[in-house]
This record gives structure tokens, C-alpha cells and sequence, in this order.
């Protein structure tokens, strides 16, 4: 019995270690995404974070305008979003802001003329 105790954690803890990089996150990231943000940089700010870790609860480190700053951090589905090639030549609009916001499987990707709900990329 013991070595099965032995075994089931030798198993959970390289589990452990290997989920964030499973997950494609870095180690002490924290799930989710950050919000997004257009705003232009109009004053350079000093960092308030670095990384995850350095953030409250289920609050993500995400680059602002200028500067890293603890966010409450938005879900994410499942796939990626499509890369577009396209340029815009008329003003950004937005029509989603994050995944929740599409409906289905659809994400909310950024476009040649801003975010919009797509079906993710296979792969």
C-alpha cells in the first residue's frame, strides 16, 4: 500500500509540474486572459507587476497602455484565434470585447479592423 501511495504521488506531483507548460502557460500563470486594451500610451507609468504571482486572487499581470498592471482576468475558449493578414484602411471597430461575448465555440479575435467573434483555428 505504501508503495502505491508512493507511486500516486511521484505521479500528481510531475503532474504538477507539467500542467502549466500542457496549458501553455508559463509556471505561476494564472488561467484566463487579460482584458483588452486600446488605450493609446500617453504617460509612461512604472510596472506595478511582473507576473501572476504578484497579483490578488484570480487577478492576471497585463500589459496596459504603458505599463503591467493586476486585472481581473476574462475567460477563454477553446482554439485560437485565426491569424488576418488584412490591413484596414477605415476606423477600428470593435464587435466583442472577449470570448464570452461570441457566441458558440466563436472567440473574440482581433481583425484588420478590430475584434470581432470567429471560429478558432484547428491546431
Amino acid at each position: 500500500m505504501r508503495i502505491q501511495n508512493s507511486l500516486l504521488l511521484v505521479v500528481l506531483l510531475a503532474l504538477e509540474t507539467q500542467l502549466p507548460v500542457a496549458l501553455c502557460r508559463k509556471k505561476g500563470d494564472k488561467s484566463g486572459a487579460c482584458p483588452p486594451d486600446d488605450r493609446p500610451c500617453t504617460q509612461v507609468t512604472p510596472d506595478q507587476c511582473m507576473n501572476d504571482r504578484q497579483c490578488p486572487s484570480s487577478w492576471k499581470c497585463c500589459s496596459r497602455a504603458c505599463f503591467r498592471q493586476c486585472v481581473p482576468r476574462v475567460s477563454v475558449k477553446l482554439g485560437s484565434c485565426p491569424v488576418d493578414q488584412l490591413r484596414c484602411l477605415g476606423p477600428t471597430k470593435h464587435m466583442c470585447n472577449q470570448d464570452s461575448d461570441c457566441s458558440g465555440r466563436k472567440r473574440c479575435c482581433a481583425s484588420a479592423c478590430g475584434r470581432d467573434c470567429r471560429d478558432p483555428s484547428k491546431g
